[in-house]
C-alpha cells in the first residue's frame, strides 16, 4: 500500500453511493489482511505526526489539534476495511 491508494480508496469512498469499495471487494483475503496492517500502520504515523504538531491535554483526555484530515481519511478507509473483513469473514491478522 502507498499513499496513492489511500487517497484513491478515500476518494471512491467519498463518491460511492454504495456501503462498500469496489476496490476492496476486488481484494484477495490476503491482500485484505495486509492492507488492513499497512492502513493500521499508517494511521498511527498519522496521531504521531499530529500529536507532535499540537496536542494538549484536557482534564483526562489527549486532544490532537493539527493533521486532522489525514488521520480522518486513514480512519476512515480503516473502517471501510474492517466493514469488508467482517462482511467476507476475513481474520484480523495479529498485529505486533
Amino acid at each position: 500500500m502507498n499513499l496513492d491508494f489511500l487517497e484513491d480508496l478515500c476518494n471512491e469512498l467519498l463518491q460511492s453511493d454504495n456501503e462498500r469499495s469496489a476496490t476492496l471487494s476486488a481484494m484477495s483475503p490476503a491482500a485484505l489482511q495486509t492492507v488492513y496492517v499497512d492502513v493500521l500502520h499508517q494511521l498511527g504515523l498519522e496521531l504521531i505526526i499530529g500529536l507532535d504538531a499540537h496536542s494538549h491535554w484536557l482534564s483526562d483526555l489527549l486532544v490532537i489539534g493539527s493533521n486532522l484530515g489525514p488521520i480522518h481519511a486513514a480512519e476512515t478507509v480503516f473502517y471501510a476495511i474492517l466493514v469488508e473483513m467482517d462482511y467476507r469473514g476475513v481474520e484480523r491478522p495479529d498485529v505486533a
